[in-house]
């Protein structure tokens, strides 16, 4: 058996550059990735199931389009709330304990709703789910990027996109299900609900199995021996670190991370882009395909199994291009990615709201719900990865769980308005005014790309002041 390979540490750059220059990951690192992204398709899930059981819930609860609007917007106000603070937490006390206690909480809350007797009960643990949530997305991102090597980081980010795919399917199949078994009095909102906590009791027990603290924010907060025993368990080398090396922060001493940091001369700009692409996309998904079930059930009227099957086909077809970006994204850039898909986006509404109102099924019905997988084709091609994967990778350890936690805040404004008014807005306007309207979201999101230009993926946020300091050119202003 041959000795492990030599790895000599001076500093916390060092503990960072062997980790983003590894020219493979191991088995535990990949076992890391994988839990990490099975933790956003298990948040995926918990935020789009209820769209599924809108219909149901309503029915057994006898509620109003506002209350609906209500009820769902609640775990994205949830999230709103923990967004920023989670990411805070995780830069200063780490992201492992907070992994664990907060996948225990996503198993809890969506037993609570499916059980919740009324209304009130229902909306506490939506919220609950939504501070959850809202908790565990910066860490399972931030774990994903100090744990990935630089060459392949933002391909391995950009997977959880067809993992959401996959969740919204496995959400209505779970109601399909339900349906067929129990039919329409099955309260299959319920289900749907409830099948949320089975994937995430799965996360947890990895989660305490394999996972462990990432030696980049250890480095970074506790020291180089710390981090050299973590770099020896989850890469098998051996660590030495140098005599004369650079000591850890006393403690108590360390300055604490700033959310001002995030908007300082040298961070600014791709603070604004990675707010503008996830707000964007974030009312775009979340006024369009969260309620692709409640179009589709005005085209197709009270068939459910049509709308359950016109579901899973267009979602079917936004994880084509959900698992097409991850080939792309290192060849076209962050960038590139979110410019495309937000004009296709952008075409896609126009289309719909040209379209009008279209109901009672036929050739029309088909292209309004086509042009539907096509806006969602488009979100899952650029925005919808990109949205996560911009913030993770702009900013250095020491901010990125802020980072992370600014951009998921301000993309919880555009998912509440997404949420909440879309509903009262089709009750009262109709799917052509209203897609005509929100056509306006992309084409903003468009204009601010033109406007900065910054990509993570061509630059080393995590290097030396040299190599992190800001491009000659005005890239990341965008001036």
């Amino acid at each position: 058996m041959s000795e492990p390979a030599l790895l000599t540490i001076r500093s916390k750059d060092d503990v960072a550059g062997f980790v983003a220059s590894r020219p493979s990951m191991t088995g535990r690192t990949k076992m890391l990735t994988a839990i990490a992204l099975l933790s956003v398709f298990a948040d995926g899930y918990d935020l789009g199931s209820l769209g599924l059981g809108i219909a149901s819930l309503r029915a057994e609860m006898h509620l109003t389009a506002g209350e609906i609007g209500l009820v769902s917007a609640l775990t994205a106000v949830g999230a709103l709330v923990s967004s920023l603070i989670g990411g805070y937490v995780a830069d200063r006390t780490g992201r492992f304990k907070l992994f664990v206690i907060v996948g225990v909480a996503l198993v809890v809350t969506p037993i609570g709703a499916a059980l919740a007797p009324n209304f009130a009960t229902l909306a506490v643990f939506r919220f609950l789910m939504g501070v959850a949530v809202g908790l565990d997305i910066p860490v399972a991102f931030s774990f994903m990027a100090e744990f990935g090597r630089h060459a392949t980081r933002g391909r391995s980010l950009n997977l959880w996109q067809p993992l959401s795919s996959v969740a919204t399917i496995v959400a209505a199949l779970v109601v399909l299900v339900s349906f067929l078994a129990l039919g329409d009095g099955g309260h299959l909102w319920r289900w749907a609900v409830a099948f949320g906590a089975f994937p995430m009791l799965i996360v947890v027990a990895l989660r305490l199995r394999y996972a462990e603290e990432s030696p980049v924010w250890v480095a970074a907060n506790r020291g180089l021996e710390q981090a050299g025993a973590i770099l020896e368990k989850s890469y098998g080398v051996h660590v030495v670190i140098e005599p004369g090396a650079e000591p850890p922060s006393a403690h108590g001493t360390r300055e604490k991370p700033r959310i001002r940091a995030l908007f300082s001369r040298k961070y600014r700009a791709r603070t604004v882009l990675s707010a503008v692409i996830t707000s964007a996309q974030s009312l775009q998904y979340y006024a369009v395909g969260f309620y692709t079930p409640v179009i589709a059930g005005l085209i197709f009227g009270a068939d459910i199994v049509a709308v359950i099957l016109s579901t899973i086909a267009v979602n079917l077809v936004a994880l084509v291009g959900g698992s097409i970006q991850p080939l792309l994204t290192h060849r076209l850039g962050l960038w590139k990615l979110a410019a495309v898909g937000f004009s296709i986006v952008a075409l896609a509404m126009l289309g719909l709201g040209l379209l009008g109102d279209v109901k009672g099924g036929g050739p029309l019905a088909y292209l309004a719900i086509g042009l539907v997988a096509v806006l969602l084709f488009g979100h899952t091609f650029g925005p919808g990865p990109v949205s996560k994967t911009m913030p993770t990778l702009s900013y250095p350890t020491e901010i990125r769980g802020m980072g992370t936690g600014m951009a998921e805040t301000v993309g919880r404004i555009g998912t509440i308005v997404g949420l909440s008014v879309v509903p009262v807005m089709l009750d009262s306007w109709g799917q052509g005014h209203t897609l005509l309207l929100l056509a306006v979201v992309p084409i903003a999101a468009l204009a601010t790309l033109a406007t900065i230009r910054w990509d993570p993926l061509k630059q080393d946020v995590e290097g030396s002041a040299a190599a992190n300091a800001e491009p000659a050119k005005a890239s990341d202003s965008g001036c």
